[in-house]
């Protein structure tokens, strides 16, 4: 999208927060992060904004009806978590909604904005982790205290697994990407051979499932905000301990043991997890992203494939280390 575009856009968004929220825009300087979607730092007259405008290729919110219900409900939960203390930023609401939409049809979001930086993968320090693991821990008993969770929209079965790694197949043999083909041998492989008995302890319940570097916010020693709740939903919580693991503690070939303590002395703090729980859920994890990573539309378009190498990255070394798991991180 060109600078033109974005700057259209902005003045749009600019005239729907002064009719909306009486905030009067005063400069808006785009922030270079995520795929299709256009963020922005606005400043007004009562300091600064957060504002996200929702892309239609991506989210094709006006079509899905569904979509757009469960944008605005996470938007309300995740504001619920910042009053509630948890470091995520509160969302600006217009007679009832979260999710704003224009006009002309354009939907976007207005969020506190929150101070900070993002790590570089596999960059956070122990006191980050730790104040990351603690955020996480009371995320989780906050979202699923009292009445049990609704249904999980996701959960291990080898035969969707395969079905599909099938559809992945056949899309890297169409394109010729002998790379891929034999990433989703590798693949196949290994959770053929997996026993998904193993995840009869998983709790179900409300989880981010986004919790990479780029949607934390931290200073020095902690977090400053979990930012981007739009995949939140109910699956399991432990997918969250380890994506966050992978992402923040996963360096130079190995999960830095003590900041990977760290997070989990910061978690069990606030919610449980059990020995043996952590190389469970990375298993977990892997039977969910590879499908997502190991694709040939992320090697072959450019945009994707300069964003999402780190995610392959890691599904690369959990294969690589299938075998040691329990060893390396069970012990944490």
């Amino acid at each position: 999208m060109g600078e033109n575009e974005n700057e259209r856009l902005a003045q749009e968004i600019a005239g729907e927060l002064k009719r909306r929220f009486g905030l009067i825009a005063q400069e808006a300087v785009t922030i270079d992060k995520g795929w299709l979607n256009v963020k922005w730092r606005m400043t007004t007259d009562r300091g600064p904004l957060f504002v996200k405008y929702y892309h239609p290729e991506r989210y094709k919110l006006h079509a899905n009806p569904e979509r757009r219900k469960g944008i605005e409900r996470n938007l309300r939960i995740q504001h619920g978590l910042s009053v509630a203390g948890i470091p995520c930023p509160g969302v600006y609401a217009h007679e009832g909604q979260c999710l704003q939409e224009t006009p002309s049809g354009l939907h976007f979001a207005a969020l506190d904005w929150v101070e900070g930086q993002t790590a570089e993968a596999g960059g956070m320090n122990a006191a980050q982790l730790s104040a990351l693991g603690a955020a996480v821990g009371r995320m989780h008993r906050r979202l699923n205290a009292g009445a049990p969770a609704a249904v999980p929209v996701w959960t291990p079965d080898k035969a969707a697994y395969r079905r599909e790694w099938q559809r992945n197949w056949d899309a890297a043999e169409a394109a010729g990407d002998g790379t891929v083909l034999s990433w989703l041998e590798r693949s196949r492989t290994i959770v053929d051979a997996l026993d998904f008995g193993l995840f009869a302890p998983s709790r179900t319940g409300w989880l981010h499932w986004d919790l990479w570097v780029d949607n934390l916010m931290l200073h020095a020693r902690g977090v400053a905000g979990i930012v981007d709740f739009d995949r939140m939903d109910v699956a399991y919580p432990e997918i969250d301990v380890a994506r966050a693991l992978l992402s923040g503690a996963l360096r130079d070939g190995r999960i830095r043991e003590e900041e990977a303590r760290a997070f989990l002395d910061g978690y069990r703090a606030h919610a449980e997890a059990p020995r043996g729980m952590l190389s469970r859920a990375m298993r977990l994890l892997y039977v969910i992203e590879s499908g997502w990573w190991l694709r040939t539309e992320v090697r072959r378009d450019g945009e994707l494939r300069g964003l999402l190498a780190r995610f392959v990255e890691e599904m690369h070394w959990l294969e690589a280390n299938w075998d040691t798991l329990a060893d390396q991180l069970d012990p944490l």
